[in-house]
């Protein structure tokens, strides 16, 4: 608290004696500013090296050749083919039904003749008595009895008979060579020796350049002293000199620890392989073991079920008795002859016709045998072998020369320098004495920037804006501020940080555009200066909240 009073003691004597150095004689109307000068600082290259200077080892790696060798890969040898046996084909006959019988039925033969027979006897008749007749019954046979031959015919069953279709035969099977593998050992390549680098080692360090010295600037307070008299409090600020403390680069860099550097090892050593010559390679070459040879395989007979039928009872008869037709007539009989003159009356005769039928018989009739005819295979020439003799084989193996060894060859890398700009004071500033200026230079000037809702990025319009009006006003050598402001709505704070970070956007915009730092003061005010009543809790409309928005720009001093 001690030390916030003796500041604000200070800050007033200070105001109070810069109140007193008032300019002399002032004209109404007219504008005075005391200029503060800025210090001139002046931009120099300076060089600083990143990566210092080392070697760059490379290896040029042995040469080799590649030498064609032929060996032998599989001896020579003998291999069997099969001549297989010759089939033809045969025709044969099997009886499928046997030879057999059947009864034929001769049918009975049937002749008709005529038969007179009395039908009226003769007689005598009386003249005085007649006779006495009466009518009385007979039988005729108009048919005979004869006899009736059936035949019975002949019971067959069929039954399963065995066939041969193919005669057994024989194949004859190889029994291939038995080849086993030896291993052969030949030198399939040189060795040179091989290079092992060790590339330069590095340590990383920092190197600190100071771009910009310490300085020190006049500033203006925001706040007012509390005995200022005038009404307008911009009449009344602190001037405060303060220091600006100086603005370094580090810059990461490297330091040589060690050169590059090479060591030459033999590519083989027999030592470290097992005891064995280096380079030797092997290869497996075939070799017959057992010749081929053949097998005498016999091949069965095929067989074929077929369907016989046989007869199991022979056809036979039987008589069946045909009994005879008779036939009922009638007659006239006298029963008594008459008493007197006899008169003889001769015999009525009738003729009747009838059927003779002689007995059926039969007749033997011999069915011949049904046979069906067959093919089947036989063998006629047995097979064999032919011996075909099989060549050796060689094949081309490729061995490895050595041509030339391998050696280093050696690079300078040239270290890296980066050039880093710095600042260097060429003139201390101050302040100078009370000019006249132009009024209008002192006022708050509106930049037409429409910032996006909570955004500090500037647009392409307002790039424009501030290429327009700001731009060229910085270029003649004036300070300025740049003053940003918001509407009330939102919290204090927030505002706050907001129109400090849109009045640095300008501010770095116009760095990038070369304007000095040095030259600029960006002051983000929030909602503290409203230009109307829209205040927390007022209700307005968005054209008098837009009036609260803006960005604006005045002059500090005039160039000297």
């Amino acid at each position: 608290m001690r030390k916030k009073l003796l500041f604000g003691l200070a800050l007033a004597i200070g105001s109070f004696a810069f109140a007193q150095d008032l300019p002399t004689n002032p004209e109404p109307g007219k504008c005075y500013v005391r200029c503060v000068t800025p210090d001139i600082y002046e931009n120099r290259e300076v060089q600083v090296m990143v990566s210092p200077a080392y070697k760059k080892l490379k290896t040029i790696p042995a040469k080799y050749t590649t030498v064609n060798e032929t060996v032998v890969s599989k001896v020579a040898g003998e291999r069997l083919t099969v001549v297989p046996a010759e089939y033809g084909t045969e025709t044969f006959e099997v009886v499928t039904k046997e030879a057999s019988q059947r009864l034929v039925k001769v049918p009975s033969q049937t002749s008709r003749d005529t038969e007179t027979v009395v039908v009226k006897e003769a007689s005598y008749r009386l003249k005085i008595v007649p006779a006495v007749y009466e009518t009385r019954t007979f039988d005729v046979v108009t048919r005979p009895a004869y006899q009736k031959v059936e035949i019975v015919p002949a019971v067959y069953e069929t039954r399963d008979v065995v066939i041969t279709v193919k005669e057994a035969s024989q194949r004859m099977e190889v029994v291939p060579a038995e080849w086993g593998t030896e291993t052969v050992t030949y030198k399939k390549r040189e060795y040179g020796s091989s290079i092992q680098l060790t590339p330069a080692s590095f340590t990383s360090d920092f190197e600190t350049i100071e771009v910009k010295p310490a300085a020190a600037q006049w500033q203006m307070s925001e706040i007012p002293p509390a005995d200022c008299n005038s009404s307008n409090p911009d009449d009344c600020r602190y001037w405060c000199y303060k220091a600006i403390p100086a603005q370094n680069v580090t810059v990461p860099v490297k330091r040589l620890a060690a050169d590059a550097s090479s060591t030459r090892t033999p590519d083989c050593d027999p030592n470290n392989n097992g005891g064995k010559p280096c380079g030797e390679g092997t290869f497996t070459r075939t070799i017959m073991v057992k010749p081929p040879s053949t097998r005498i395989i016999p091949i069965p007979e095929v067989t074929k079920t077929i369907k016989k039928t046989v007869m199991v009872t022979p056809p036979t008869t039987r008589i069946i008795d045909v009994p005879a037709e008779v036939k009922t007539m009638k007659r006239r009989v006298m029963v008594t002859p008459p008493t007197t003159e006899r008169i003889e009356i001769p015999a009525v005769t009738e003729t009747v016709k009838k059927r003779i039928v002689t007995s059926e018989s039969t007749r033997v009739e011999d069915i011949p045998a049904v046979s069906k005819t067959y093919k089947k295979t036989v063998m006629t020439s047995a097979p064999k072998a032919n011996s075909i003799p099989v060549a050796q084989k060689e094949t081309t193996l490729k061995t490895t020369k050595l041509v030339e060894d391998s050696k280093v060859v050696e690079t300078e890398v040239p270290a890296v320098y980066k050039t880093v700009t710095k600042e260097v004071l060429t003139k201390k500033g101050g302040l100078t004495t009370w000019k006249e200026v132009d009024c209008k230079l002192l006022v708050y000037n509106d930049l037409n920037i429409n910032w996006n809702l909570g955004s500090a990025t500037l647009t392409a319009a307002a790039k424009r804006e501030i290429d327009t009006k700001l731009l060229p006003v910085l270029q003649t050598g004036v300070s300025v501020e740049i003053a940003s402001h918001t509407d009330s709505r939102g919290s204090a704070a927030s505002n706050e940080a907001l129109s400090q970070r849109r009045a640095q956007a300008v501010t770095n915009y116009l760095i990038s555009k070369g304007i000095n730092s040095s030259k600029i003061v960006s002051n983000g005010y929030g909602e503290r200066r409203l230009l109307n009543r829209c205040k927390d809790g007022v209700s307005c409309t968005e054209r008098e909240h837009l009036a609260n928005r803006r960005t604006q720009f005045r002059v500090l001093d005039q160039k000297n």
